[in-house]
């Protein structure tokens, strides 16, 4: 556990995670100040809910003047540390964490740690789940929207800490060592941070760094032959070998968990969600019947590959969550029928190339709105039809008009929100409204009464 009773410690950056743990240091005992770059009223409301302590803060941008005595700098994942480094803003002597490894530190709990592109909310949530239902004291968070750091004054060594963990978290990580560690998968994402491919790979397999044979490390098989695998000192568990039933073990031994008919999440990916999270669960010692139980009450996530209304004989589907072009291909495998897919957003520096052979195959046209719409029409318009619009009400207005009886409208962006909406969960919500909306014109109702 990491001393800070009496140290001067910076948070650079204030959302969720820089609040969380600037409450978990002053419960510590740390002397903390913040820096945060934005002045937004999320900012201006957590200030005021520790006004007691009356901090130092600076708020618009982060300063040497404000940050160069620190002794203990806490950053959070949205900020990209080495340009702050590299301007020299705080002094070279400084302990640097990340909110993450902040909270392993004082986190008393064994953790099970799940990351990969795509996925890692779901999984999350299901592994949660699971040791919920098998009695333990269970803490979902992390990446998910609550922070580690302001979970850890309730757990205990009973606990389990489940963390979704992002590649922005692994960046700055030193000790942080879970208990499970669990790779999903890795596909083109977040290059405007990390670059290239092989960087962002490198990130995400830090989360077996610390790990020894005390450990477990769950991955996904096709990393089978990666040059990183033999540096990997846990016990491996691989998942996703072949399609179909999910067995778990090894030889004769292998447990029948579910029959694939029996996966409640449909699609391939969700397949591959599902037996990584039994995984998890079996190593820890959870019966198997228990995470039937546990698996088979899992209802999903909202805007991730969400049924929403079925209307003329169209579906509606919400998979707002799709930020990058990974996640659009794991949709449009799943889909049984043609697409009028919605796309653009902010572009993140993927590869829309790679989801070319499902555009081809299943979408009858793309509906294009955001930023990224210009980019992502110069590479599909010789391939289907492609729409501009300005906004979603244009965007579900438009793919209405083009989809037929049998057909579907695909919300599965391969961006991110921000150029538009605050999250993609609002992004989700407004296309669901204006879904809503569209279907109480046609049948004359209120859009309370549409379901």
């Amino acid at each position: 556990m990491l001393d800070v009773k009496g140290k001067k410690v910076l948070i650079l950056g204030f959302g969720e995670s820089g609040y969380a743990a600037t409450k978990l240091l002053l419960n510590k005992g740390a002397l903390v100040k913040i820096s945060e770059s934005s002045d937004s009223s999320d900012i201006s409301k957590r200030l005021k809910s520790l006004e007691k302590f009356s901090l130092e803060h600076e708020i618009g941008g982060h300063t040497a003047g404000f940050c160069s005595d620190a002794e203990i700098v806490v950053v959070s994942p949205g900020i990209d540390i080495e340009s702050l480094k590299s301007a020299n803003i705080f002094s070279e002597q400084a302990l640097v964490l990340g909110e993450l490894e902040l909270g392993f530190l004082f986190c008393p709990a064994p953790i099970v740690a799940v990351t990969g592109t795509n996925g890692k909310t779901t999984t999350t949530e299901l592994i949660g789940k699971i040791f919920s239902f098998a009695g333990k004291h269970t803490v979902v968070c992390g990446n998910i929207g609550n922070p580690l750091s302001g979970e850890v004054d309730s757990l205990t060594q009973e606990s389990i800490a489940v963390v979704e963990v992002s590649s922005f978290q692994l960046e700055t990580i030193k000790g942080f060592k879970p208990k499970v560690a669990l790779l999903l998968n890795i596909t083109d994402d977040h290059y405007e941070r990390h670059g290239n491919y092989a960087n962002y790979q490198k990130e995400k397999f830090k989360i077996f760094r610390n790990q020894d044979n005390k450990d477990y490390a769950i991955i996904n098989s096709t990393f089978l032959n990666d040059p990183i695998i033999p540096n990997i000192k846990s016990h491996i568990v691989y998942f996703a070998e072949k399609e179909g039933d999910i067995f778990v073990g090894k030889g004769d031994e292998k447990n029948l968990i579910f029959r694939e008919r029996e996966i409640p999440l449909k699609g391939r990916h969700n397949r591959d969600n599902v037996e990584s999270a039994v995984c998890a669960a079996m190593v820890m010692g959870i019966d198997k019947n228990v995470i039937r139980s546990a698996v088979l009450e899992f209802k999903g996530l909202s805007h991730r590959f969400e049924r929403v209304f079925s209307f003329n004989g169209i579906d509606f589907i919400d998979d707002s969550k799709a930020t990058n072009v990974g996640a659009v291909y794991s949709a449009l495998q799943s889909m049984d029928k043609k697409v009028i897919l919605i796309a653009g957003g902010r572009d993140k520096g993927g590869n829309y190339d790679f989801v070319m052979p499902l555009i081809k195959e299943k979408v009858k046209a793309m509906v294009l709105m955001g930023e990224a719409r210009k980019k992502i029409k110069a590479v599909f318009h010789n391939v289907v039809p492609v729409f501009d619009v300005s906004n979603m009400k244009e965007a579900v207005l438009k793919s209405i008009s083009l989809a037929k009886r049998g057909e579907a409208v695909l919300l599965s962006p391969m961006c991110s929100s921000f150029d538009m909406f605050s999250s993609y969960k609002e992004r989700g919500k407004v296309f669901q409204e204006e879904v809503k909306k569209r279907i109480a014109v046609d049948q004359k109702l209120d859009t309370n009464q549409v379901s």
